[in-house]
């Protein structure tokens, strides 16, 4: 890695995380992915080959651990990687307070929005036995984007393409008004009254599913900065 040729802490904790993609690739660790596959859906925009390089430098500043196993290769972090949390998530809060986003077309991303809430949301909550929300996501490339999220009692999955399993709740979105509800600038009601997320299936589904999905549990509810 390039060295800022100073002793100082700032300096090399900047040589480890200032390298480009490297905060959100500890981002999605600390988040829990292990798998190559998994970090790359939190940060879709990096090359296969660029991940594999900033991977191999975590391992080899100590901040992950690489096991071959048997299903093939997954990360871990480390003491020192664990230890990164507090300085992530303030970075998050900070962003989220004084620079947030303003949901432009190049910041919204139908695909990471759904993977940040399934790695956020509760698996109880929502219906005591196993059930599939179906997500259309509008104002996506194309007609629109659907996603399955199975939720059961004991986790949650989200699933790409059709999992085969009957639906339960149907929610239809515009991705500019869900990733604002889920990002704390609005609420669930007021994006339902305006016709820009519609919910259908079970009642007591539909009555359940504003307050199990809520905002994002860390920067939800981080005020603006005046």
């Amino acid at each position: 890695m390039p060295s800022y040729a100073q002793f100082c802490p700032v300096a090399k904790t900047a040589e480890i995380l200032c390298e480009r993609w490297m905060p959100l690739i500890v981002r999605e660790l600390l988040c829990g992915s292990t798998r190559f596959s998994e970090i790359q859906r939190g940060v879709p925009q990096v090359s296969p080959a660029l991940l594999s390089k900033r991977l191999r430098q975590l391992v080899a500043a100590g901040v992950l651990e690489r096991d071959l196993g048997t299903t093939g290769p997954s990360y871990r972090l480390t003491t020192a990687g664990r230890e990164l949390y507090p300085l992530i998530e303030a970075m998050g809060v900070w962003g989220q307070r004084w620079v947030r986003s303003t949901y432009d077309a190049d910041e919204l991303d139908p695909t990471f929005l759904m993977w940040d809430i399934r790695r956020m949301v509760r698996p109880e909550g929502l219906s005591p036995q196993q059930c599939v929300v179906e997500f259309w996501i509008r104002g996506t490339p194309g007609q629109g984007r659907t996603f399955w999220m199975v939720v059961d009692p004991d986790g949650v999955d989200l699933c790409m393409v059709d999992p085969g399993k009957d639906v339960h709740l149907r929610v239809e979105a515009d991705l500019r008004a869900l990733t604002q509800v889920w990002m704390g600038d609005r609420s669930m009601g007021q994006a339902t009254r305006a016709g820009e997320i519609s919910l259908a299936g079970q009642p007591r589904l539909v009555s359940r599913f504003p307050a199990w999905l809520g905002r994002h549990p860390t920067l939800g509810a981080v005020a603006r900065a005046n």
